[in-house]
């Protein structure tokens, strides 16, 4: 009896070893900082083509100062629209026929969707994903725990 129950463990370990392995194998890799802001990018154009409001579409120079304030707000751990006048004027240099412009902030949201959530829980800025925008760009940055910080900027040319 006692070799019986000894196979029969053995046997139960091998079975648990062999549905771990092949459970951890399949799991989901982490997202990087990227493809969160290309999900967002898609949540908020598929959150206005639910509202009748035309898709923005994506530039590059608005991401590149949406990615430096992300960086910058990272790396002091804090969340803030502070520079936003200065961001303003590096982009209208770049994109002169640019009238207007808006920024959401965030930190701490797990992903894509809950940043997304979070801002369409708030009023102000709700407004600026629903506004009279036609571009965009999102950036987002780690600080030293893993912490996500996120900016979005809206933008009209016209």
């Amino acid at each position: 009896m006692k070799n019986r129950f000894g196979i029969m463990a053995w046997g139960c370990m091998v079975l648990l070893a062999i549905q771990l392995a092949a459970h951890t194998s399949f799991a989901t890799p982490p997202k990087s900082d990227a493809q969160i802001a290309q999900e967002i990018f898609a949540l908020v154009n598929q959150y206005r083509q639910k509202k009748g409001l035309a898709p923005l579409k994506y530039s590059s120079v608005v991401a590149a100062e949406a990615q430096a304030h992300s960086i910058r707000m990272a790396k002091r751990s804090v969340m803030s629209h502070a520079g936003f006048d200065g961001r303003f004027d590096r982009m209208r240099k770049k994109i002169p026929r640019m009238v207007a412009a808006a920024e959401n902030v965030a930190y701490g949201a797990n992903g894509a969707a809950r940043a997304v959530d979070m801002w369409l829980h708030s009023a102000g800025h709700k407004k600026n994903i629903r506004g009279n925008y036609t571009h965009t760009g999102i950036g987002v940055a780690r600080n030293r725990r893993g912490v996500l910080y996120y900016t979005q900027v809206f933008v009209r040319v016209r």
